[in-house]
């Protein structure tokens, strides 16, 4: 089974009114348990924050507790090696990749999971580690 892993950009287009075909299929598939399917704690924490700026707190509360509730997906802590490696790539790539972005890729590089994101920056950085990232991206 394929691992993956979602940026917050996929919950807001899954969120939004008009979500595209794509992450509705992809949503589909995870709720039929296609994929082995993650999501990074601090990615919750944004994808809330985006939410509530649209939406409103209880809105974003609302939708943000139900999707983890009904949805097989791990949800992944930071530990020892993710920490570290975050830290490099951030290094590398600050004015680039926000902490979040670099999370989500650490994590998808020592799991060697596919990372699906709306992150359009990342296929133009010419780094060797990010080269070796396997990436699915969608667009709002």
């Amino acid at each position: 089974m394929q691992k993956i892993c979602l940026d917050a950009g996929i919950l807001s287009i899954y969120f939004s009114k008009d979500c595209s075909i794509k992450v509705t299929n992809l949503m589909k598939e995870i709720q039929h348990k296609k994929y082995d399917s993650n999501i990074l704690k601090p990615v919750l924490c944004e994808a809330f924050y985006h939410l509530c700026k649209i939406e409103g707190k209880e809105n974003a509360s609302i939708k943000i507790i139900s999707f983890l509730r009904k949805s097989p997906i791990s949800q992944i802590d930071l530990e020892e090696s993710l920490i570290l490696l975050t830290g490099i790539l951030k290094c590398q790539h600050r004015t680039t990749l926000s902490y979040i972005d670099c999370m989500s890729i650490a994590f998808c590089l020592n799991e060697k999971a596919v990372f699906h994101t709306t992150e359009k920056m990342i296929k133009k950085i010419q780094d060797y580690t990010i080269q070796k990232l396997k990436i699915e991206t969608y667009s709002f």
